[in-house]
């Protein structure tokens, strides 16, 4: 469909990204202007609840334990989990679902499948 003349909203804002899966800033956020989903929308949930998962679970343990982690103070490194890495995967986990719910909204906001 070839449009000669720009709707008003892309008169007024300028046109956006047209995209399948978003490049994301460090705060989640994605990295185009004014991001349309396209194309399969179960798989553009999938890879921004893939994304965003990975990225919130890695940004709970950067802030619990830092950037790198060492063996165990006593140095066994049991197999036991202390408390302390079973906190850090509860928040993980949380994070995580907060993340994949936060994907899920993002792409149906902005899905433009066909016939939509």
């Amino acid at each position: 469909m070839l449009q000669e003349t720009p709707t008003p909203q892309a008169a007024e804002h300028g046109d956006h990204d047209r995209i399948v899966m978003a490049s994301r800033r460090p705060d989640g956020t994605p990295d185009q202007l004014n991001p349309e989903f396209i194309g399969d929308k179960e798989t553009a949930v999938q890879a921004a609840r893939e994304q965003l998962a990975v990225q919130a679970a890695s940004a709970v343990d950067i802030a619990a334990r830092g950037v790198t982690a060492g063996p165990a103070e006593d140095g066994t490194g049991g197999s036991e989990p202390d408390a302390e890495i079973k906190a850090l995967k509860e928040a993980q986990d949380k994070a995580v679902e907060t993340a994949e719910a936060r994907a899920e909204r993002e792409v149906n906001e902005r899905h433009q499948g066909l016939g939509d």
